[in-house]
């Protein structure tokens, strides 16, 4: 599990073989991250804040309805901010996944032993048709867990660390997809190298509730998983 978590050190260390390659294939996730979030934030922010705003007035009057007013928005724009950070991580599976493609293939280069191979890319729109089914696939998980959120404290928290689970297994499908496995032979890799995804999976747990450290980390996870791709033993399938 520590060598999992530690593949996110190792992954910034690979910046000292490759610096400007790698930060300039990072730069087009972050952005389209970073748009992706403010935009979905700003739309759920007025569309939620409209929605309370009248309910909150007609409840009180004088000085009352200002505090609560202003309570009910607060509370509307860190649900949006929350929201908008879910559908961001979904977009950005399928939108980036082109550049998180050529990323995990720059990671696979510079990290492999040199007898491997050269990395392989898949095509633009082989990585779109892989970033829509993975997209899918962690749409419906996350939906699934939402039930968990009915349970206080011991159902949050299981909530957060699947979910944090679940977005690490999208993002290793990245380098796993390059490969051209299917998804029984995805999810039998998945199992036998679970300790370390799960310890890649605190490291995403860790920065998911910072704002905007969250999303420019994702490109950042992608080379960490690519990691364990390459660092696996003996052939993926």
């Amino acid at each position: 599990m520590l060598s999992g978590l530690l593949s996110l050190f190792r992954a910034l260390g690979l910046f000292r073989v490759h610096p400007r390659l790698l930060l300039l294939l990072m730069l087009a996730p972050w952005t389209i991250n970073l748009i992706l979030f403010l935009g979905g934030w700003s739309v759920l922010t007025v569309w939620m804040t409209g929605m309370v705003d009248p309910y909150l007035e007609s409840l009180a009057s004088g000085w009352w309805q200002a505090l609560l007013v202003g309570f009910g928005n607060f509370v509307a724009v860190v649900l949006a901010a929350g929201v908008a950070y879910l559908i961001t991580i979904i977009g950005a599976v399928l939108v980036a996944a082109p550049f998180h493609d050529r990323l995990s293939a720059a990671v696979e280069r510079a990290a492999r032993p040199a007898s491997a191979g050269p990395a392989r890319r898949m095509g633009v729109l082989a990585a779109f048709r892989e970033g829509a089914r993975t997209a899918a696939v962690l749409l419906v998980l996350e939906v699934a867990l939402l039930p968990l959120l009915l349970f206080p404290g011991v159902g949050h928290v299981l909530f957060a660390l699947l979910s944090a689970l679940v977005l690490t297994l999208g993002i290793l499908d990245v380098p796993l997809a390059r490969h051209e496995l299917t998804l029984r032979q995805k999810a039998a890799f998945a199992w036998r190298r679970l300790p370390q995804v799960a310890g890649l999976s605190l490291g995403v747990l860790a920065v998911s509730p910072v704002p905007f450290l969250n999303l420019l980390t994702l490109p950042v996870i992608v080379m960490a998983a690519t990691l364990l791709v390459v660092e696996a033993e003996g052939p993926l399938a």
